[in-house]
């Protein structure tokens, strides 16, 4: 069978974030029989295996994203439409990433075109209530923005989906009880690259004692003031290395755990694998996710992992990879701390393990397992 995918990705191709992952799975889905085309605002990265249509005019790619973000929507759908309709020769399917609109769904569905879509996050529902729960008890106003008028419009647009990539248990779980039906999930991960993450250097020198890392938005999202607390109360020796964007309600309720000398904040860390080799063990007590790629390249770099259900992505399998706790289970969390603290063989075992369950999660393996999911399941959507 001979197939042409369309991508629709709302965000530009930057090598980061959302738009890595979207690009990543994007170049390692291509083969002979299988093409695919990715239309976005524009981009910045080149890819290969993959043509990529810059919805943006010429002079609107070299604006800040922000500036011209308005209207771009409309402008990428329209070019959507017309790479369909270029590929009128081969079966079509369109992978689409949140935020399309449902006039293009229901255009779609007229031309009987195979609907996917991306779920990198849970469902808005389940992630309100969570988010909603998790600043009541920091005593804060929530700040995650989710809105009744979301939900709605997610549930909407799940609707009118064909089939729903699920990259993690946990927003499989969160599309079903919110009426998604089960046979409309596919059950998928994320991944990681050898390449990106090779190299020798460390970014941090040597330490007395492990070093823990939490890398993402230091966010109440993803769980930066539990750790925070669990590693003060373990009163394990060493460091704890949190690397990312900090959100203001975590450097205002943390203010004193942040103060300790044993805990160092680090900005954006573009050589992300220097910092993993600097690093003994890898912690995230994060509340709602889709497939983290943190916790597919800690693995990869061989940090044993001490994170949630949501956290693990379909890599990391408690008291094997690391330890899989409720966030909430500050027992659960600061016994784990002492035990990869002090059981040095322990930590090595569940190292190895890490290393050798990653390679069954590179880019290549998780892209190519997508790919025959969607070939398996042209045409019997609609």
């Amino acid at each position: 069978m001979s197939v042409s995918t369309g991508v629709l990705m709302p965000l530009p191709l930057t090598g980061k974030g959302v738009g890595y992952t979207c690009g990543s799975l994007a170049n390692g889905m291509v083969d002979q029989d299988f093409g695919v085309t990715i239309v976005t605002p524009r981009s910045r990265w080149p890819l290969p295996s993959v043509e990529v249509i810059e919805a943006l005019p010429i002079w609107k790619r070299y604006l800040p994203y922000g500036w011209v973000k308005r209207g771009a929507s409309r402008s990428m759908e329209a070019a959507f439409l017309k790479c369909m309709d270029r590929s009128r020769s081969r079966r079509l399917a369109a992978y689409l990433w949140p935020n399309a609109s449902m006039e293009l769904l229901q255009e779609l569905k007229r031309r009987d075109i195979t609907i996917f879509r991306e779920q990198f996050n849970c469902h808005t529902k389940t992630a309100k209530t969570i988010l909603d729960r998790a600043y009541a008890k920091i005593g804060a106003a929530p700040k995650h923005g989710i809105t009744d008028a979301t939900v709605r419009g997610e549930t909407e647009i799940l609707e009118a989906m064909d089939y729903i990539f699920c990259p993690n248990q946990s927003v499989e779980a969160s599309l079903i009880e919110n009426g998604v039906p089960k046979s409309k999930c596919l059950a998928t991960a994320y991944g990681w690259d050898p390449a990106r993450l090779s190299g020798k250097r460390k970014l941090l020198p040597p330490n007395h004692g492990i070093t823990a890392v939490f890398v993402g938005i230091i966010c109440v999202r993803k769980g930066a003031h539990l750790i925070l607390d669990y590693w003060a109360r373990s009163r394990v020796k060493g460091r704890l290395v949190l690397a990312g964007r900090m959100e203001p309600v975590i450097k205002e309720k943390c203010a004193s755990l942040l103060a300790r000398d044993d805990v160092t904040v680090l900005e954006y860390i573009e050589d992300v694998g220097s910092l993993y080799r600097s690093s003994d063990v890898f912690v995230f007590p994060t509340l709602e996710e889709g497939g983290p790629q943190v916790t597919y390249e800690a693995c990869g770099c061989g940090l044993p992992a001490i994170t949630t259900n949501m956290g693990a992505g379909r890599i990391v399998r408690d008291q094997r990879e690391g330890f899989v706790l409720d966030p909430y289970d500050a027992s659960g969390w600061i016994t784990a701390l002492r035990a990869l603290s002090e059981d040095i063989e322990l930590r090595q075992r569940m190292s190895v393990a890490a290393v050798e369950h990653a390679n069954r999660f590179t880019w290549t393996v998780v892209a190519s397992q997508r790919r025959e999911q969607m070939i398996g399941h042209l045409g019997h959507g609609n």
